[in-house]
């Protein structure tokens, strides 16, 4: 049975209240507070404990291919993943017609894209939900293989990742939108790698030698991170725009995640980390909120302003959508 680790839930919470923050400071905020180190860190931490939590439900199974993509399957992930989504899509319509009136100022962001999780109002990080949309078919393929081949699995990850990468770069439709670019799976396929690898590591704590090795790997991410964002190092034939969210970067997410859960309890009820944990429970409905929010909202300068909103209405839409799913599944 799937251990539940509070550390998890703990990191979603400090995850998302990142996210608010990198879409509330401006960018010479962020660099000046060496933001790289965590506050960017936000959405590889979030990609590497995909592939934890894969790890995590795949590791004590023997599944056979057949038994992926099921019935169940894709209702479960209806239920917590697209019910959500659409629940927010309506709510976008409504709040974009009620600030257009208000404000006469045009906020919808209506096209073909609306079907790939781009929102009819459509703020910051909002191509982190067509992320989502693809990890509901890739992740249970690279689950099963990993399971069985993980070495073979994590190499063909990662050689996937750095070709996309170097092919992307020739591709001139990315000059003029780079929008599909920046919601491609493929790049943050190291990262899941990356998550399967301490799914092992965290069920199995005596792992000295992989410890070792991450801990290396985490300090060299973290050399290259700081060259390439305060010594403007960068690599050729790689777009430049996230170059500090690559296959050499995501090691240095990977310590920090592993970190985390060595310094905090398997479970606490301490009243911060309780709070902490119970945000990242909502952190779906936190971002989809956020991503409306960002979209509306004239002035987001107001840090605090931001994070009382989003957290609150967050919260709030996981409470409607708790109740609405158990409504709909009895």
């Amino acid at each position: 049975m799937k251990q539940h680790f509070q550390q998890i839930d703990i990191l979603k919470g400090l995850a998302i209240i990142a996210v608010l923050l990198l879409h509330s400071l401006s960018r010479e905020q962020l660099v000046g507070s060496y933001a790289v180190f965590h506050i960017w860190q936000a959405v590889p931490v979030f990609m590497v404990l995909m592939g934890l939590n894969l790890g995590m439900s795949y590791g004590s199974k023997t599944l056979h291919f057949d038994q992926l993509y099921t019935p169940h399957y894709f209702q479960k992930k209806a239920l917590r993943i697209i019910f959500p989504l659409l629940l927010i899509y309506i709510i976008a319509l409504v709040a974009g017609y009620v600030s257009e009136q208000v404000y006469a100022r045009e906020v919808y962001t209506l096209g073909w894209k609306n079907l790939i999780g781009v929102l009819p109002v459509s703020g910051k990080g909002n191509y982190f939900i067509t992320l989502l949309l693809q990890s509901l078919i890739v992740l249970p393929l690279i689950g099963y293989t990993f399971h069985r081949w993980p070495i073979r699995t994590s190499i063909v990850l990662v050689l996937l990742e750095i070709i996309f990468q170097l092919t992307a770069y020739h591709i001139n439709y990315f000059e003029e939108d780079r929008s599909l670019y920046d919601a491609a799976l493929f790049r943050y396929f190291s990262a899941i790698a990356l998550g399967l690898w301490l799914s092992l590591l965290i069920t199995n704590p005596f792992q000295k030698k992989n410890s070792l090795l991450l801990l290396l790997a985490g300090i060299a991410s973290g050399i290259y991170l700081y060259f390439h964002q305060y010594q403007d190092i960068s690599l050729p034939y790689i777009r430049p725009e996230w170059q500090s969210q690559l296959f050499l970067t995501f090691p240095y997410a990977t310590l920090l995640i592993y970190l985390v859960i060595l310094a905090f309890p398997q479970q606490s009820d301490h009243v911060v980390l309780r709070l902490m944990a119970n945000i990242g429970k909502a952190s779906y409905h936190v971002f989809l909120v956020q991503v409306l929010y960002f979209g509306l909202v004239r002035d987001d300068s107001d840090i605090i302003l931001n994070l009382a909103i989003c957290l609150l209405a967050g919260q709030l839409f996981f409470l409607l959508d708790s109740y609405l799913s158990k409504k709909i599944s009895h």
